[in-house]
């Protein structure tokens, strides 16, 4: 089909580039039956390659193939899905390709394309019951890096029902390489990689060993240069990045990063990891919630014999109700339980004071305080004053976590703008900030009198 694409996307006055017509000729095959070779396509490449205006010409090349054909595109949001039609329906409207759309419609909510055959082009939300009831031909699902495994997961239950009466169909993911938390989208590309039937995989990244800051390699793997890109837009694009390093290799580089540039640096998060238990001492306690109330942490701070507050995760798991039951079980091992209430662990701190435990008492800007310590103590230039053991889930964190103002230079961890659970971190945060605060009173001397 990649002939027709091409044909499409000059007829859109967007002729196709190499690496275009590439993905539209393998993407395109078809076997004896009339049925694509590969009923799954992944796509990643750098931005500003032109993989929106492929997408566009193929959609319309695979609405036009055939009548009453059903072509369906999403994005990482629903509103996002309906910007991308709209851009489409213009580009459409304004080519010698008009005479081919029967309709228009562009109220909110309904926005789409009928052309003269029948066929429809439409986008929708990326929600797991948003194509109940339809059947679909072709499907794109355009910034794949945005969904974790969850998302995903429940996006392509949408679509596989849809196509399953649609002979030939297929499913197209396209994006640039993501974060930690893109989940889904990296295990589609290693489950290419690995050889897995059915899937086609296109990937244009700089390879490991090319420096992000080096323009000329950037653009020697950029398959747009020379085309609609050059060295010099590489390099106005280099300077809007500012000392975002990360985020400019994964945009322009197509390099998998963390959540943009860490707010705690890896040195400093490496030094203060230990594989040691806490050392023996009465511990405080901190629990805390994701953002989405997925999962939850309870962690537990000690002090060592120089003052040194080490922490360890006791627990992660998901949901948050399971918390009240261990805050009561901890509620007389320890110095106390530290909970930001304000947040989403709010719901707990209520259960377990109604149940009459005591918690240690964060007064307003405390939970500021407590993020703002812990992240001194652990990118102290001479040395970390905050231990924290080795937890796979506590790591990601540390790689994830983003920081919300909350004050002129305060600021604590942000579970919103954090690419995914933060919970331990949060709770390490606050147990730490409770053994801090409420030290073990000394132990008075035993004195014989004689």
């Amino acid at each position: 089909m990649g002939a027709a694409v091409a044909r499409t996307a000059q007829a859109m006055t967007m002729p196709l580039m190499p690496w275009q017509r590439l993905v539209a000729d393998v993407g395109g095959e078809v076997d004896d039956a009339g049925r694509f070779v590969y009923p799954v396509c992944v796509v990643t490449v750098q931005r500003q390659a032109g993989k929106t205006s492929l997408k566009q010409a193929q959609q319309v090349q695979r609405a036009l193939q055939g009548p009453r054909r059903r072509v369906w595109d999403t994005a990482q949001t629903g509103q996002d899905a309906r910007d991308k039609h709209r851009e489409l329906a213009d580009v459409l409207m304004g080519s010698p390709l008009r005479d081919l759309i029967a309709e228009r419609r562009k109220a909110a909510g309904s926005e789409w394309l009928i052309f003269a055959n029948g066929s429809e082009l439409r986008p929708h939300p990326p929600t797991r019951d948003a194509l109940h009831g339809r059947q679909s031909d072709h499907n794109d699902i355009d910034e794949g890096w945005s969904f974790d495994d969850l998302r995903g997961a429940e996006l392509m239950q949408a679509i596989t029902p849809t196509q399953l009466t649609r002979p030939g169909a297929q499913t197209w993911v396209w994006s640039t390489r993501g974060d930690r938390s893109s989940t889904w989208f990296h295990g589609l590309i290693e489950r290419a990689y690995a050889g897995e039937p059915g899937i086609a995989l296109f990937d244009w990244s700089i390879p490991d060993d090319v420096d992000p800051e080096d323009l000329a390699a950037i653009a020697a793997h950029h398959p747009a240069i020379g085309y609609t890109v050059d060295l010099e837009a590489l390099r106005r694009a280099r300077v809007t990045f500012g000392d975002r390093v990360g985020d400019w290799a994964r945009a322009y580089g197509n390099r998998a990063t963390g959540a943009g540039e860490r707010v705690i640096p890896l040195e400093a998060w490496s030094a203060a990891r230990t594989p040691a238990t806490l050392p023996a001492g009465r511990a405080a306690y901190g629990i805390a919630t994701a953002g989405d109330g997925s999962a939850s942490a309870i962690a537990a701070a000690v002090l060592d014999g120089n003052g040194v507050p080490h922490v360890e995760i006791l627990e992660h798991r998901p949901g948050r109700s399971w918390t009240v039951e261990r805050g009561l079980q901890l509620r007389d091992a320890g110095q106390g339980i530290a909970i930001d209430r304000r947040g989403p662990a709010g719901p707990v701190a209520d259960q377990l004071e109604v149940a009459g435990v005591e918690l240690l008492h964060l007064a307003g800007g405390d939970y500021a305080a407590a993020c703002q310590d812990a992240f001194d103590r652990i990118t102290d230039p001479a040395g970390p004053r905050l231990r924290l053991r080795e937890h796979e889930a506590l790591d990601l964190a540390a790689d994830i976590a983003e920081r919300r103002t909350v004050g002129d230079g305060a600021w604590v961890w942000s579970r919103a703008r954090s690419a995914g659970d933060v919970s331990t971190l949060e709770a390490a945060t606050l147990a730490a900030w409770g053994v801090l605060r409420n030290p073990p009173a000394p132990v008075a001397p035993f004195v014989v009198f004689s």
